[in-house]
């Protein structure tokens, strides 16, 4: 499962999400309208997904705090958990079966990997073979 907070904070600005390496988790922050900031660092092998655990909800705060000191003082908007969809082994998959096409298992990567998935699945609506299609097909082949 994955856990996230939505923080305010108008003394801090960004304009496109970012991913920021921590000695202790990744991290990645989006912005949102109204100096509203949504930071994720938690992936947790579980598929426990209604609650935030305090230990959680301490790293993303402190997380926050050193990103800029000015979160300090954030109002805390909220804090959520939920299942994020991915394979045992956390890869994404397309797959056609007749006409129907999925596109399935983006983890905690989809607004990285939606664009090409995108992408790929307008090439094969097309009949067309996309380059990067055999990386999201289950194929062995790179």
């Amino acid at each position: 499962k994955g856990e996230m907070a939505l923080v305010r904070n108008p003394e801090f600005k960004l304009d496109r999400p970012v991913r920021l390496m921590h000695p202790r988790y990744p991290l990645y922050i989006v912005p949102r309208p109204n100096h509203i900031f949504m930071i994720g660092a938690t992936v947790i092998e579980s598929d426990d997904a209604p609650h935030v655990s305090v230990k959680s909800g301490m790293e993303l705060m402190s997380a926050l705090y050193s990103l800029h000191p000015s979160f300090g003082e954030a109002e805390l908007i909220e804090f959520c958990a939920g299942i994020r969809p991915s394979y045992p082994d956390n890869l994404p998959r397309i797959r056609q079966k007749d006409n129907i096409i999925s596109a399935n298992g983006l983890f905690r990567h989809g607004f990285l990997l939606s664009p090409i998935m995108a992408e790929i699945i307008t090439a094969i609506i097309k009949g067309e073979k996309h380059r990067y299609e055999d990386l999201f097909n289950g194929s062995k082949k790179n």
